[in-house]
This record gives C-alpha cells, structure tokens and sequence, in this order.
C-alpha cells in the first residue's frame, strides 16, 4: 500500500508539472543546502542516531501554492560499538551450497578477525527523492519518494542494499534577505525492505524479515531563491 502511494504521487507530481502553464505561472525556484540528522531505526545496534549528515534540495514552482521538489541527502556513523547479536541482513545457506563461508548468519562481533586491532561498525544511507510540495506563506508540506541506499560495514565486510523509500515531512522558510532563507524541515522515513534471499539480486542483505524501517529527520539549511522567485 506505502509503495503504491509513493509512486501514485511521484506519478501525479510529473503529470500536473508536464501540462501547459501561463507566463505568470512560472515561478522559478530555490535551492537549498545544509546539516541534516536522522534517527537510526535497527540499521546499527547500539547507536540510536546518524548525526552526521548534509541535504541537497531544489524545487521548481508550477504556480505559488505547488512546486516539484528534489531532495538528496546522506547520513553516517563510524565507530559503533560491534554487538554480539545477530544483526543486519540474515540471510539463510542454501540447502545444496555452503553459505557459511560469507555468511550474513553471525553477530557483529563474529565478523572480527582475532588479528583485527580495531573492529567497528559504520553505516551510511544516501537518500534521492522527488515529488510534490504544497506551499502556505512561508510554510510548506510535501510528499517525496524515492530510493534509499543503506550500507552498514563491520571491519572490512560491507552490505548494501537499495530499497523503495517514501519521505512526507514539513517545512518553514524564514527570509533573512530578499532572496535567501532559513529553513526548518521534519520528515518521517519509511524504507522498504524485501525479504531477504541471496538468490535474488534485488532483495535486501542489509536487514531481514521484509520490515520497513521508519525513521525521523531533522534538517536547516540555507535556501537561495532562484529565477522569477528572486524580488
């Protein structure tokens, strides 16, 4: 249901900005830049957040109440603590092969070679999202969706996986001169995780089970109006 809500609207967003506009439609748009935090839903045992992070964004006005809006943004951790419970990414051998010799089956701490000096866990997500904001004075609401590349890395071994992502969240531009702003912004990520299958390119070595994560990020930045948007 979230996945098919996710592409409905990236879907409505490109038809309503593909149709004909008059002159005094076109708005122009901004651009935005700036710190970014996320909160860390199971991605990493023992770390409850991301913090360290950045958002690039832009939106192209269609008229003053709707703009298409483009957000990428990205997050990591290194230096978390290796648990001894078996995290991230299970994925079952196979009857006829053996998996176990690059096993997904084994707690962090099992990924640590004795001759390691230094075993840790890092992780990073790259989010890129697209779709429609509605504005209100200097407020606004939108729905993005998109894709979310996870990665969390024990030592030298690393999973991945790139999964469906939907981002709804709210925002307020407060002006600090004619054609720069403050921005506020708060969104709540879901990031859809397959079920996890080493058969299958597509599916998830990052977390098992099918489940979504749901996250919360905060964002400020610095937004520059651009084209007809300038005063």
């Amino acid at each position: 249901m979230m996945r098919r809500f996710a592409v409905s609207a990236c879907v409505v967003a490109l038809l309503v900005v593909s149709l004909p506009q008059a002159a005094v439609a076109q708005t122009g748009g901004d651009l935005s830049i700036g710190y970014s935090y996320l909160s860390n839903d199971s991605l990493a045992v023992n770390a409850s957040s991301l913090p360290a992070g950045v958002f690039f964004g832009s939106s192209w006005r269609v008229n003053e109440a709707f703009s298409l809006a483009f957000d990428i943004n990205g997050h990591f951790k290194r230096g978390i603590e290796t648990s001894d419970t078996t995290v991230g990414g299970i994925v079952a051998p196979l009857p006829t092969e053996d998996f176990q010799v690059f096993s997904f089956n084994r707690s962090e701490e099992d990924y640590c070679s004795p001759i390691l000096t230094v075993c840790d866990v890092g992780i990073q997500t790259v989010g890129l999202m697209i779709g429609p904001r509605v504005h209100f004075g200097s407020g606004f609401v939108h729905v993005l969706g998109g894709v979310s590349r996870s990665l969390r890395k024990v030592g030298f071994f690393a999973h991945t996986a790139t999964n469906l992502a939907l981002q709804p969240g709210v925002g307020v531009d407060m002006p600090m001169t004619d054609n720069t702003a403050f921005r506020i912004q708060a969104d709540y990520r879901l990031v859809f995780f397959p079920e996890p299958d080493q058969t299958n390119p597509a599916a998830s070595l990052v977390y098992d089970g099918g489940r979504t994560f749901k996250d919360f990020s905060f964002s400020v930045g610095v937004v520059v109006k651009l084209g007809a948007q300038r005063q």
